[in-house]
């Protein structure tokens, strides 16, 4: 059971509460950079802490790393494995690398950012050296036992509890398309939470109070813990750093008691419990993707923040005395003075009434003076935000009544020796200790085990309780009591510090991993041409035409729905014309979906693009004659991790959108040992809308039907355009790919025309343009546009002025600048 703890006063509720590990942040380099985390001078002695408790704390290290950071990396690794840290949780590929050079014995796990949505991904993640997966929050009960079949070896991590993302964690750049910031950098904007409207052939449509369409609602899975179990999960995990310590206790005592249950020794009442984690923080709540794809399930998207629990509906407003009473229908929970109540609004929030109960008379409370609630939609549903007596109550149970772990102990003897006293935990600690007397023959009261419990089981200020006792020991023996009490302060002395111990490092620094990351023997993937190459990503074969027709040298053809694939294949190799052809399978790819790539393999492709995990460890091992040229998607931000990726097999890769244009020629200029650079096996996107959310909600199917799924949705997504509007007005596109999986993408497309000369010059021979809506009199603009520049016959100033657009790359520094 996994707790997270955004600062010491959360990792403590999380320890009395009885987590088994517990996962922190340092400052910097995690993805909850507005925590408070946790200070690396102070690591050693928190690690000790929690080893006192018999609890395991792992750091997360899970952001994509830039080449000038990986020093302050090392530094960072170097920490955790000074302090004892158990195991670290890494996103970034190359950060991977990193840990196992420098501190071999130190555990990585591969976290949920790196998208491990199969066994393939989940292979290639152990293959890094990561002894636990984190799985992806998009997978069922079903998807998970498929991959816990393919991969019994590996440790899996699940999430059980807390905030939902809508899009694939690792996959999300709407922070950085709108909001100047990276979640891949641990500075998520919330964007998912914001109201939009739902815009189907160009008209919107009314959704009457439904306004925050991307905005899930919290996983909540208790009940499910016994089937994860079965599974033979690893481990379960809490998300929520950025909370305080009432929802970290609340919501690890509930998944202890769940556990328990599930064990059949249940603690306390399950849906009391349940009760108290839910007040503590809740958006609404159900099984997520554990239960399956539910479209009309997952998001109610009547709300975006905090609820709490229902409580009731509002039947009536009354005035009186001066007074604005809410009379309550169909309560469920009593309201009492001081509980926070939200009564809720009308479409995003308008109307929306909340405050502290003031008076309460009978099923009628008052919010007070200061607050207006004479508007307060009746029949609308009201939400207890807080309940002050609750929470107090929570955290006054962990301070009094703290989770104990379970010590088994041992005390065995010969008459004129001292007897040994051993202990085993629950969570699998040891200790032993000699008592620093001897047995002697007892003439009355000799130890019996009931005697022996009763000295042995005072554990006091200890983590821990006395569970079962092995005595073998003469029937007629004696012990002083003050030596049995010595040995037992002993043995939970060394139970204490018997988890924690530093682990070594090597020599190697970030430097020596940079430069070792050497470019492949081999020649840059062939391109048809001396000069550069231009590629074009296209959705139809409409595109797809206007693309060869304009110059370009190759096409990819990525058709969400693959249907007409081979038909295109087909008739665009019936041109006659030469051109090299990429497919490209969908983003994620799930149990069963591998079937997708061999299909795409059998239309002989020249080049399949590679945009999971999965494809890249099969990619090393291809024999078909079919480049591989790695996504965007891979997340690649330093030259170690492109070193990786190149390593495996790959013709080219597509560098991150996290970088900025700085970064980017810099990461392509750098060079190896032997001279070599990255630039010649790099594939830049230099125009593409920005793919935002790709998640595996569909919002079409859950808007535009009353269908749960693909087989009850009737296709929505076939017979019209779906864009969502948000507050600026913007329209962005929404598509469905052929695993009903949504992206939505910028409405507005980004540029990297002022980028082209630097990249040419570094060695740059491949350039990509990615299509969404374009009609073929934009392709061809477009493409003639980008092959003038890239040929050097014309400026990027003409170039932006023709395409009305203004330069710039990537968004992690300054503005996104984007397509007028």
């Amino acid at each position: 059971m996994l707790a997270p703890a955004g600062d010491a006063d959360a990792m403590r509720a999380a320890v009395r509460a009885g987590a088994d590990a517990v996962y922190f942040g340092l400052t910097g380099f995690n993805a909850r950079a507005r925590a408070t985390n946790f200070d690396a001078r102070e690591l050693e002695s928190t690690m000790r802490f929690l080893h006192a408790h018999g609890v395991r704390g792992y750091v997360t290290l899970n952001t994509l790393v830039f080449e000038d950071e990986l020093p302050i990396v090392e530094r960072a690794i170097r920490a955790c494995a000074e302090g004892g840290v158990d195991a670290v949780i890494v996103q970034d590929l190359g950060v991977a690398k990193m840990v196992r050079a420098i501190a071999p014995s130190l555990h990585l796990h591969a976290s949920t950012q790196m998208t491990c949505t199969d066994a393939g991904s989940a292979s290639f993640a152990a293959s890094l050296g990561a002894s636990r997966i984190i799985l992806a929050r998009e997978l069922s009960l079903t998807e998970i036992a498929a991959i816990r079949a393919s991969a019994p070896e590996l440790e899996l991590e699940v999430f059980v509890h807390g905030a939902l993302c809508i899009a694939y964690s690792g996959q999300c750049l709407t922070s950085e398309a709108l909001g100047g910031r990276s979640a891949n950098r641990g500075a998520c904007a919330q964007a998912c939470r914001l109201p939009y409207d739902l815009v189907v052939d160009g008209v919107v449509r009314d959704l009457g109070d439904r306004a925050h369409l991307l905005s899930p609602e919290d996983l909540e899975a208790s009940s499910l813990v016994p089937e994860l179990m079965k599974l033979g999960i690893t481990s379960l995990k809490i998300e929520g750093r950025l909370k305080g310590p009432d929802y970290v206790g609340a919501a690890t005592t509930l998944y202890r008691r769940a556990i328990s249950a599930a064990m059949g020794t249940q603690e306390g009442d399950l849906d009391e419990t349940r009760r108290d984690a839910l007040q503590a923080y809740s958006r609404g709540s159900g099984p997520g993707f554990l239960a399956g794809v539910d479209h009309q399930r997952l998001v109610d998207a009547r709300g975006c923040d905090h609820r709490g629990l229902h409580v009731g509906t509002l039947a009536q407003v009354q005035r009186e005395r001066g007074r604005v009473w809410l009379v309550m229908r169909d309560l469920e929970a009593p309201i009492a003075r001081g509980d926070g109540l939200l009564i809720e609004g009308a479409r995003a929030g308008e109307g929306e009434v909340g405050g502290r109960v003031w008076d309460v008379d009978g099923d009628r409370v008052w919010l007070g003076p200061d607050v207006d609630a004479s508007a307060a939609c009746v029949g609308h549903r009201v939400f207890k935000t807080s309940d002050p007596a609750r929470e107090k109550a929570v955290l006054t149970r962990l301070e009094r009544e703290p989770h104990r772990i379970a010590l088994d102990l041992r005390i065995a003897g010969m008459l004129g020796e001292a007897p040994i006293l051993e202990a085993r935990t629950e969570r699998g600690q040891t200790a032993r200790v000699t008592c620093d007397a001897p047995l002697a023959h007892a003439d009355k009261h000799p130890l019996d085990e009931a005697r022996l419990r009763e000295q042995l089981g005072r554990l006091g200020d200890t983590p821990f309780s006395l569970r079962a006792l092995d005595v073998d020991l003469p029937s007629a023996a004696h012990l002083p009591i003050s030596s049995l009490n010595r040995a037992r302060r002993a043995l939970t002395d060394a139970l204490s510090t018997a988890n924690h111990a530093a682990h070594a490092t090597t020599s190697i620094t970030a430097n020596d991993l940079v430069r070792a990351a050497s470019v492949p023997d081999r020649a840059p993937p062939r391109l048809g041409r001396e000069d550069a190459a231009l590629f074009v990503l296209c959705r139809t074969l409409e595109q797809a035409n206007a693309a060869l027709d304009a110059g370009a040298d190759g096409i990819t053809l990525d058709f969400l729905e693959l249907t007409g694939t081979g038909e295109a294949v087909r008739a665009l190799r019936a041109r006659g014309t030469p051109f090299h052809l990429t497919l490209a399978p969908p983003r994620i790819r799930k149990p069963g979906e591998e079937k997708i790539e061999k299909f795409l393999r059998s239309l002989a492709p020249d080049a399949l693009l590679v945009r999971g995990l999965g494809a890249l460890l099969e990619a090393q091992s291809a024999s078909d004659g079919i480049e591989r040229i790695g996504d965007f998607s891979l997340n690649v931000t330093n030259r170690v991790a492109a070193g990786e990726v190149l390593g495996r097999g790959l013709a080219a890769f597509t560098p991150s959108f996290d970088l900025d244009a700085q970064q980017l020629v810099g990461l392509l200029g750098s060079v190896d040992s032997d001279g070599r650079s990255l630039a010649p096996f790099a594939e830049v996107v230099l125009h593409h809308p920005m793919p935002l959310f790709h998640m595996e909600h569909c919002v079409i199917a859950a808007l535009l039907s009353e269908g749960s799924d693909y087989k009850t949705c009737g296709r929505p997504c076939e017979k019209h355009q779906i864009s969502l509007r948000d507050r600026a007005g913007i329209d962005h596109p929404v598509e469905a790919d052929v695993g009903c999986r949504n992206t939505v993408f910028h409405a507005k497309a980004q540029s990297g025309a002022d980028l082209v000369s630097r990249l040419r010059e570094r060695g740059v021979q491949r350039f990509r343009i990615e299509l969404v809506r374009e009609r073929a009199s934009d392709v061809h603009r477009l493409v003639r546009a980008y092959r003038a520049l890239i040929e050097g016959r014309t400026s990027a100033k003409d170039t932006l002025r023709e395409l009305r657009t203004e330069g710039g790359y990537g968004v992690v520094k300054g503005t996104l600048r984007v397509l007028q």
